[in-house]
Order: C-alpha cells, then sequence, then structure tokens
C-alpha cells in the first residue's frame, strides 16, 4: 500500500518540520496502548523547546507484518506518513515522527496499522 508524501504549507509563526524515526527527550503525554489481537500501538506527543514531535509505536506479542499510515493536522497543516512494517513476538517499533512548532492546542493524530486485511486505529491525542 502507498501513501501520499507528506505535503504542507509553511506560515506565520508555524514551521513544519517531518522526520523519521526521531525520539527527543521531555515533557510527554501518551495515548495509552490500543490492544489488538498480537498488536497494540500508541502515539506519543513530546513537547521540548517550543516544538512537538509527534510519534507513532506499535509492539506485537506474535509475528506480524503490515502497513501504517500516521496523519497529523493542526490549523490547515496537515502531513501524512505511511510504510511497512514487520515484527517479530514480543518486538516493538517506532512508526513515524512529525515534529511541529508550537503547543499541541488544535493538534489531530490519527495512527492507523493495517495487517492481514484487519485495520486497528490508534485513537487521536487529545
Amino acid at each position: 500500500m502507498t501513501f501520499p508524501s507528506p505535503g504542507f504549507a509553511l506560515g506565520g509563526s508555524l514551521a513544519a518540520l517531518v522526520l523519521g524515526c526521531t525520539a527527543i527527550a521531555g515533557q510527554s503525554a501518551r495515548q495509552g496502548p490500543m490492544p489488538a489481537g498480537p498488536l497494540s500501538c500508541h502515539v506519543e506527543t513530546l513537547s521540548r523547546g517550543g516544538s512537538l514531535t509527534v510519534t507513532g509505536h506499535v509492539a506485537a506479542t506474535e509475528a506480524v507484518a503490515g502497513d501504517y499510515h500516521l496523519r497529523v493536522s493542526r490549523g490547515g497543516v496537515l502531513m501524512n506518513q505511511g510504510g511497512s512494517f514487520a515484527l517479530r513476538a514480543g518486538e516493538t517499533a517506532q512508526l513515524g515522527a512529525v515534529t511541529l512548532n508550537g503547543p499541541a492546542s488544535g493538534l489531530a493524530v490519527d495512527l492507523t496499522l493495517e495487517t492481514g486485511g484487519h485495520s486497528l486505529r490508534c485513537p487521536e491525542q487529545t
């Protein structure tokens, strides 16, 4: 499955930077894991120095492969990331990362996993 490449506009005090697999230490607000058979997932939001990083995470209790789609939007800015993942039993992985300037207010996040003809949606970060 192929997803469109990230597309976004820069404006005013909002500058967006799309990062692949970057972890930044800082204060975090975490959406709890959402179990679905062999998979669980969550979205982590880290705030540091005026930047906000949103990262998707997945864990598997058995070997599984599939595709992911991470969608992040705020104030007219929309970023999409996607790709394939494959995990062994007990393995975890980071699925994409998006960094924005500014606070988390108005942020909408959707992480969707697809595997074996099934779809798992990790709820929007609040």
